[in-house]
């Protein structure tokens, strides 16, 4: 009898466990579902803003590139945009203003007209000659974050003179 008693215990203690195993089945699924979006939303977010570094700095290195095009052709703009484009493969293709702009100063940092000579006006040192290139690229991340700009856009400044 005394062994009947044993395997009774050994039934039951097995019924228990088979007991827990189906009450807490479901639970696993519902933490999945609780953490999943979570999840996905965290990935996303590092996906994202990944993207964006790496296109932001491969506008940067692409406006660099185009800057020291300019240093040697300034008057070039068609090469300076097709050097930009070139110097890596974007997608989508890089906007660029209709003309890159320049600006002129003195030796004390006076702007002044890149028509005028500083010494005519009374500054001291030659004109320095500075010209801007910039450069413009659509940006469509996964997950629509607030703060995220739907257009990079970099801009390189060279000393010509």
């Amino acid at each position: 009898m005394k062994a009947l008693l044993k395997s009774e215990r050994f039934f039951w203690a097995t019924a228990r466990v088979q007991l827990y195993i189906l009450r807490t089945h479901g639970s696993v699924a519902v933490e999945f579902a609780l953490t999943a979006p979570a999840i996905l939303l965290l990935v996303s977010g590092v996906m994202d803003f990944g993207m964006l570094a790496t296109k932001s700095a491969g506008l940067t290195a692409a406006t660099r590139v185009g800057a020291e095009y300019a240093r040697v052709h300034p008057q070039d703009a068609a090469g300076i945009r097709n050097v930009m484009q070139d110097a890596m493969s974007f997608a989508p293709a890089l906007v660029f203003p209709a003309s890159f702009p320049r600006s002129c100063e003195c030796n004390d940092q006076a702007p002044i007209s890149c028509s005028e000579s500083c010494a005519t006006v009374g500054r001291p040192g030659p004109n320095r000659v500075f010209i801007q290139i910039t450069g413009n690229q659509s940006f469509t991340p996964f997950v629509p974050w607030p703060g995220i700009p739907a257009t990079i856009t970099a801009t390189t400044e060279v000393r010509l003179q």
